[in-house]
This record gives C-alpha cells, sequence and structure tokens, in this order.
C-alpha cells in the first residue's frame, strides 16, 4: 500500500544500504529523508547522531540525510514501504520479510494466535557462520488449556477434556507450521517454539519485538508451552 508523495520541501531517497548509492527506479532499499522536518539527532549521542541523521549518498556530496531504517521504494514519486531493515531475514542469499512469514505461520494451524508470532534468524555456528530461520508462536488459549487439562487427566488416567475444548498434538502442530514455510517460502524452519499466549514481546504501541524475541530465543528465555 502507497503512504502518499513527500511534503514540499522533504527529500526521499531510496538507497543501497551497503554502498550508500541511489538505487534503480523502483528497487526496494533503505529510505533516506531530508528536510525542514527531520529532528537534528539524538540527545547527548554524538556517534549514533552522525550515523543516523547525518548520512551522505556516496560521490555525490547530498545530505545530510535522515537513515530511517524502513525499506522501501518509490513509484512514480508515491512511496512504498516494505519492511525494517533490521528485521530482514537472509539465507543462503535469499532476502526474506518476516511478516510473510509470519502470516503463513499463523494461517497454517487454528491453534495459532492471529498477530502473536515472530520470525527471525540466528547464526548458531561459529565456525562456518550459516544464518537459520527461527519461528516463534503463541497457541490460542483454548488450545493452551485443553492441552494442560489433557495431561493432568492423563496423569490421573482419566480421558481428556470433554468440554468441546479442541485437544492440542504439539508434534502436529510443528509439522503443519514447517510444511506452510515449505511450501509458500521454499524455507527449511530450523526450529518452532510454541509460547504460551502473551509470551511475544511488544512494544508499546503493540508491535512485535522480534530481536527482543531473538535475544530471549538464544538465551532460552522464551514462554515455551
Amino acid at each position: 500500500m502507497g503512504c502518499g508523495h513527500a511534503m514540499p520541501g522533504t527529500r526521499i531517497v531510496i538507497v543501497d544500504p551497503e554502498t550508500s548509492t541511489p538505487c534503480v527506479p523502483e528497487a526496494v532499499g533503505e529510505i533516506w529523508v531530508s528536510g525542514p522536518t527531520i529532528a537534528h539527532g539524538y540527545w547527548n549521542r554524538r556517534e549514533e547522531t552522525d550515523r543516523t541523521f547525518h548520512a551522505g549518498l556516496a560521490g555525490a556530496g547530498a545530505g545530510p540525510f535522515l537513515r530511517t531504517g524502513d525499506l522501501g521504494f518509490l513509484r512514480d514519486g508515491e512511496l512504498f514501504v516494505t519492511g525494517r531493515l533490521k528485521d530482514l531475514i537472509i539465507i543462503d542469499g535469499r532476502n526474506v520479510y518476516p511478516q510473510d512469514i509470519e502470516s503463513t505461520v499463523e494461517q497454517s494451524h487454528p491453534a495459532m494466535r492471529p498477530g502473536c508470532c515472530a520470525a527471525f534468524s540466528v547464526d548458531l555456528n561459529e565456525e562456518r557462520p550459516q544464518e537459520r530461520l527461527i519461528v516463534a508462536a503463541e497457541v490460542d488459549r483454548r488450545y493452551q488449556s485443553a492441552l494442560h487439562d489433557g495431561r493432568n487427566a492423563q496423569g490421573m488416567g482419566a480421558r481428556a477434556p470433554a468440554d468441546g475444548r479442541p485437544p492440542l498434538d504439539v508434534d502436529a502442530v510443528v509439522r503443519a507450521i514447517r510444511r506452510a514455510v515449505a511450501e509458500e517460502h521454499d524455507m527449511r524452519v530450523h526450529a518452532v517454539v510454541l509460547l504460551r499466549a502473551g509470551s511475544i514481546a511488544r512494544t508499546p504501541s503493540g508491535k512485535v519485538q522480534r530481536r527482543i524475541c531473538k535475544a530471549s530465543f538464544l538465551n532460552d528465555a522464551l514462554g515455551q508451552l
């Protein structure tokens, strides 16, 4: 979906974040912005200010630009935002947006909570760097409750809940997620972590904080079922 055109006096440039050169028309790159509405920098953080607010195009000397950290492209002067640069998943030379994988996961099984999934990559091989795809997804409370009640009932030698709540086959959920991602994105999921409802880290506005989820995964601190 388009975000509209730049306001008068504001300049938007789509830039290759590695070379600082402008991208060809309609190519995806980092969104750089300059104009009178841009802040001057961070308070008492000079190095970060120089890196983020004082960017210049390679060879052209144009700037300073604000590096937004967002990816997007321009079409007929209109800006289209495609994702966040730091959230981009790069595996085997392919760029994949986590939102696309998360949408696939959320539709892979009825037990998945909408908008409660985080996809990210980690490097698990110190000798030979290689990114692996990780999926962390919350389970709907109804299925979660049935799982716990079923475990308790099995421990007492009784039957699983008979109140209409669906039982949860964890292995089947994991297989469904792996199969859906493989079919839709031709990518292998290295690990699937099923979480209790409310476990995904979010910003105050409700956005999934993938980097915090990644750090929690690496520290074995995700709230698994």
